[in-house]
């Protein structure tokens, strides 16, 4: 051999045996290593003296060459150890070794923990790992330990339920992410900060923690190579995100992801001889995600088989086994209901096999453990199926709508099924998401047996989880999302509430299942007069709560946004015990809550108010009038509701020209409106409205729901005669009952100076990035002659501060400039000023305003009051907006809007809306917004685009 090869290769040997020696210690101090080190100098000695395998000498400057390589590894060894020595120095708790035997420890608890649910054993454990993290940090084992810290504190918030492990599971692995370790030791811990970040969001629903889960499960699945034990758990719980993303996103690329990686963590393991059952527990409930979506019998029997597979694997008493069974049920459940819609009369086998595996999971869990919840879920889904199966086929004809008689199988199951669905919903521990589902679920299952006292119960329970499922510690586009993914649940509320005769509940349940976000909004707003005088201690606990809440609305800096969520969640954990406080006291029970009915049929005394509901269960108009409530029957589903809603949409949303047929399919809905809902409406108020003694017509406002509420309700009519709505009431529009007693209250406040009267023009006639507005100039023109002295902000001059400025010192706002709408976070939608390209004036930080009592705000922009149809029933838009910031009367529009037409329009309303300032009139924006509408349908009156879209919200 050359000597020149054997040198280089024996000088390479030496330099990676001196930086091993190295490490993170000196030679002197490598402890284990030193052997090591001790070796790799003989080596070199011996080849410089010719000692060697092969024969042949060494170049001469391979000596000096063996010790520059050993000064390189000892300086590299030097500067890791000042880290090192940095980290270890500044921890006083500082002692590796006994952080190891803490670890051990722990380790050993959760042995025991797993074998007997003791709680205090796991919190030793907790307690162990908390400790070992501590002392071990800077050292090679900082990781492993934190590790262990992250799957003790999140299998104690499984356990209990409480948010405070959960938090410190994760704020334990975003610090550790940030120190050194090996790239097997990092990805197992990001592995475990994946499944706590998932966890969070599942529970508490934050995009930001989906994120970071999806994104650290990714970068963990990269750093545990595929020869590592740990690979298939970490691909299993970057499965387990991917899933979660797909419930957000409903995109079946991320579900086909998810189960491909599950599935690789399966495969993994079968090669290797051994079956992981946590891996194929996954994958069964991936597969029937799957096939649920696509129809596929085809996964759902594979779900069925890998099900099996986990059930073999695992052995009773085990801490997933009750997953294990839980899930094959639900395998078992759905493949019977895919079958039932393919084959005429399927065999019960897999029912029967689900309800059975469902009560043997049931058998696992401790009663106040939180999965159990899940359990429950399962098992009524299944005893529901069951019950309805039967039903269905019964010989003696129940299945034609009846329902059982008492005391039969039947029976039993449907009682069975609702009381699992019951149990579910009221656990104490579980996580408000699987509540809301198992709530819905006992729903469902009462109304179909028509047993609407207990759906009505079911309903309120849901209800009540509402503002908690929209926690305060989320931003505000995460509240919306988790909303909008059950809108509707106040509309079946309500429908109950009418069966069983109760119409003041059914009103109760529209208030507090819709509006949510307005409610909490309105409840930092309340009066405090009263409770002042009555209790001061909690008036002004209450003030120093809302300031902290309102501030606490801002988006916090990315370093405090951990600090920051758990301060909000404390602060509204805080803030609805005091209000239950509150709310104790005498004549105090209404305080920031919905109207009474007292309050509610007061209100009524300036006209009707009409709840427009539109349910699966039945259809009502519920008619607030000073002589009661009342509900008057619907002939209108939401089926064909929303088939109304998209056939507007879709003939609005046609290009240039074909006004004729839009025309056409605007007044067929018009018309519809009219049969379906004003005309029955009106017959139920003719008395009323014959008694009327008031100047002008009667007035009435609507508070439809679904997709009624993005439809031109208040323009419903036939062409030509008085089947119109126009030409018989005067139509106002109101989010909710309370949202309108607030604009009352604010009226009744005082007159507005005049120095106020006097109106804000904010209008950009051109707009970076967008079109010409040509009629806005004339706007502005208009509203500065009939009222001299109006303020204008255009062009460069109309930016969002300044707008932001100036309101507060007006009564009268008017806006003409271009709108931006987004459909799936609306309190993003705003309007279009000239920095807008910067930063949008939007519909949060209008309602976010507190003005006091301005009295209109005139919005001739494109679809002000219109929000996405899953957002209908929590009204986020700017008219919405713009009554929350204080202005008890809005102006605003459904749909795009002509530019000639809306220079008419308001150069109508404001004539009027002058005359009456200028004879000291009451200002009736709604009586001139209808005014207005009449002689722009009187201009065009086979055109309705052009003049249903405008309309009035408040008082």
């Amino acid at each position: 051999m050359s000597d020149w090869p054997l040198a280089i290769g024996v000088l390479g040997t030496l330099t990676m045996l001196f930086f091993f020696c190295a490490g993170d210690r000196l030679i002197g101090r490598a402890s284990g290593r030193t052997p090591w080190g001790i070796l790799g100098f003989v080596v070199s000695q011996m080849v410089e003296k010719g000692i060697w395998f092969f024969p042949g000498s060494t170049p001469a400057w391979y000596g000096p060459s063996t010790y520059v390589s050993a000064v390189v590894a000892g300086f590299a060894g030097f500067a890791r150890l000042q880290l090192t020595s940095a980290e270890q120095r500044a921890n006083p708790d500082n002692n590796p070794l006994a952080a190891n035997e803490r670890a051990a420890a722990g380790e050993d608890r959760l042995r025991s923990y797993a074998a007997t649910d003791d709680l205090g054993v796991l919190d030793s454990a907790v307690d162990d790992f908390r400790t070992a993290a501590r002392q071990s940090v800077g050292h090679a084992n900082h990781l492993v330990h934190v590790t262990g810290l992250i799957r003790t504190a999140r299998m104690r918030y499984e356990r209990l339920g409480r948010l405070q492990d959960l938090d410190e599971s994760i704020e334990a692995g975003e610090r550790a992410s940030r120190a050194r370790g090996s790239g097997q030791a990092r990805g197992r811990m990001l592995c475990q900060l994946s499944t706590a970040l998932r966890l969070r969001y599942d529970h508490l629903g934050a995009a930001d923690d989906l994120a970071r889960a999806v994104a650290t499960g990714r970068e963990a699945v990269r750093l545990v190579p595929s020869r590592s034990p740990h690979f298939p758990g970490t691909c299993g719980q970057f499965g387990a995100a991917l899933h979660s993303e797909f419930l957000r996103t409903d995109d079946m690329d991320v579900l086909e992801q998810a189960v491909a990686q599950v599935s690789a963590a399966v495969d993994w393991a079968d090669r290797r001889g051994y079956r992981r059952a946590a891996d194929r527990a996954t994958l069964c409930y991936l597969l029937v995600q799957r096939g649920k979506r696509t129809g596929s019998l085809v996964d759902i029997d594979r779900a069925v088989r890998t099900g099996r597979e986990a059930l073999e694997t695992i052995a009773p008493g085990a801490a997933l086994y009750g997953t294990c069974l839980s899930n094959l049920g639900l395998a078992l459940r759905t493949r019977h209901g895919l079958r039932a819609g393919a084959e005429p009369g399927p065999a019960t086998d897999d029912l029967d096999e689900a309800v059975s595996l469902s009560e043997r999971a049931l058998s696992t869990a401790p009663t106040d453990a939180p999965e159990r919840a899940v359990y429950q879920v399962v098992a009524a889904l299944a005893l529901r199926d069951r019950g309805q199966y039967d039903t269905a086929r019964a010989p003696d004809g129940t299945g034609g709508g009846a329902g059982p008689a008492a005391g039969d199988d039947r029976t039993g199951r449907l009682d069975l099924a609702l009381d699992a669905a019951r149990a579910a919903a009221t656990h104490p521990r579980a996580d408000v998401p699987t509540r809301m589902r198992a709530g819905l679920l006992w729903s469902d299952i009462a109304a179909s047996g028509a047993r609407y006292r207990d759906a009505m119960t079911a309903f309120e329970t849901v209800i009540a989880l509402l503002p908690r499922l929209a926690g305060r510690e989320l931003r505000r586009a995460d509240q919306e999302d988790r909303l909008g993914r059950y809108s509707g649940i106040a509309a079946d509320a309500a429908a109950c509430a009418l069966f069983e005769g109760a119409p003041e509940r059914a009103v109760a349940m529209l208030e507090l299942g819709r509006g949510v976000l307005l409610s909490r909004e309105l409840d930092l707003r309340s009066d405090i007069g009263e409770l002042r005088a009555r209790k001061p201690s909690l008036a002004q606990e209450f003030e120093d709560l809302r300031a902290a809440l309102a501030e606490g609305r801002a988006e916090p800096s990315a370093g405090d946004a951990a600090h920051s969520r758990s301060r909000r969640r404390a602060e509204g954990e805080r803030w609805d015990v005091l209000l239950g406080e509150i709310r104790a006291l005498d004549g105090l029970a209404d305080f920031a809550g919905p109207p009474s009915p007292r309050r509610l049929l007061a209100g009524a005394a300036e006209g009707a108010v009409v709840y427009l509901n539109v349910s699966r269960f039945r259809s009502d108009a519920v008619i607030i009038a000073p002589d009661g409530i009342r509900s008057v029957p619907l002939r209108v589903t939401p089926d064909e509701a929303e088939h109304r809603r998209r056939t507007l949409d879709a003939a609005l949303a046609a290009g240039p020209g074909g006004e004729a047929e839009r025309a056409a399919a605007v007044h067929e809905v018009l018309g519809w409106l009219w049969d379906a809902l004003a005309e029955p409406v009106l017959n139920a108020l003719k008395d009323l409205h014959a008694a009327h003694r008031g100047p002008g017509l009667p007035r009435v406002w609507w508070v439809p729901t679904g997709s009624l509420a993005l439809l031109p309700v208040h323009a419903a009519g036939h062409r030509g005669g008085t089947r119109s709505l126009l030409d018989r009431v005067i139509s106002s529009y109101t989010p909710t009952m309370r949202s309108l007693a607030t604009a009352r209250t604010a009226r009744t406040a005082g007159a507005v100076p005049a120095r106020r009267r006097v109106p804000l023009a904010v209008t950009m006639s051109s707009t970076p990035g967008a079109g010409p507005l040509s009629g806005a100039e004339a706007e502005a023109r208009m509203v500065r002659e009939l009222f001299p002295g109006t303020v204008r902000l255009t062009g460069a001059d109309a930016t969002r501060e300044r707008v932001l400025d100036a309101l507060p010192h007006h009564a009268w706002a008017h806006f003409a400039c271009h709108t931006a709408t987004d459909p799936d976070v609306p309190s993003r939608s705003g309007l279009l000023l000239h920095d807008h390209q910067r930063r949008l004036l939007t519909v949060e930080d209008v309602s976010r305003l507190e003005l006091g009592s301005p009295e209109l705000a005139y919005l001739s922009s494109c679809d002000t009051a219109r929000t996405a149809p899953r957002h209908a029933d929590e009204a986020i838009h700017l008219a919405s907006a713009f009554q929350l910031a204080g202005y008890r009367q809005v102006i605003a529009t459904l749909w795009r809007v002509e530019d000639e037409v809306s220079s008419v329009f308001a150069e109508n309303v404001y004539t009027e809306l002058a005359e009456a300032v200028r004879t000291g009139a009451p200002v009736d924006a709604a009586a001139a917004v209808r005014h207005a509408t009449l002689a722009v349908r009187e201009l065009c009156p086979n055109l309705p685009q052009f003049w249903a879209s405008y309309l009035h919200v408040g008082c």
